[in-house]
């Protein structure tokens, strides 16, 4: 008689349990190359983003974890599904093969960065400068796709000369000494790097890029995933 009490409540108990399952946390990388636009710590959001960025996560019904990851890591991670969101990242249509974006939450701005001091800024002496030179790039950033498509190059050609780098600011010192011809970098970026690195080269103001987050394959079937891509339409515009 004990056993069977004993069965009768643990299948009661297993019931329950499968009826209430326990909530995982979403797991949100923060890409660590953004310069001091967004930073996650003790709880809380800091940089420029924090506004529109916290006000999107913050309408999470789960609790989440953060973590801060080299970006070309995190976007390994992305497509592995071992983060749910990855943010900031720019919004790139071969980012869209793998990940699920959301709406744009900001407009970011970008520079080109060119060895020449020829006074013809065209995109027809840029992109020749690109096929004699080459250009360099931050490895695991849209910056190639950025300097490509603003150059009229196609980002599936291969330039004879094409280098990539760990750091924006060897990107910008391999220009300076005339290692490559050009690169391109966020604005933001730029202005925490030192001026004397910009010595002698020239900044060119790129348009505006699409800024926002993706979230993994598997958490983009989730219910939770409406509510991010819902939040990014409404919080875009917070400042």
């Amino acid at each position: 008689m004990d056993l069977l009490r004993f069965l009768i409540a643990l299948f009661v108990l297993l019931s329950l349990t499968l009826s209430h399952p326990i909530s995982a946390k979403v797991l949100i990388g923060i890409s660590s190359e953004n310069g001091e636009s967004l930073k996650y710590s003790r709880k809380q959001f800091y940089g420029e983003l924090k506004s529109a960025y916290s006000c999107v996560i913050n309408q999470l019904d789960s609790n989440y974890d953060v973590i801060t990851v080299p970006q070309a890591r995190l976007i390994k991670m992305l497509q592995n599904n071992e983060v749910d969101i990855a943010m900031p990242l720019l919004l790139l249509p071969q980012r869209d093969l793998f990940a699920t974006r959301s709406a744009t939450i900001y407009q970011v701005g970008y520079e080109l960065i060119s060895h020449s001091t020829n006074p013809d800024l065209s995109i027809e002496n840029l992109r020749r400068q690109a096929n004699l030179n080459g250009i360099v790039y931050k490895r695991g950033t849209g910056a190639r796709t950025l300097m490509l498509k603003y150059l009229g190059i196609d980002k599936n050609e291969i330039l004879s000369h094409e280098q990539q780098v760990s750091t924006w600011q060897q990107a910008v010192d391999f220009v300076g000494k005339n290692r490559a011809s050009i690169t391109a970098l966020p604005a933001v970026i730029a202005k925490d790097i030192e001026p004397h690195h910009f010595n002698g080269i020239t900044r060119i103001k790129m348009p505006d890029h699409q800024l926002g987050l993706y979230m993994s394959s598997r958490f983009a079937k989730s219910t939770e995933a409406t509510v991010i891509n819902d939040a990014s339409k409404t919080c875009k515009e917070v400042r």
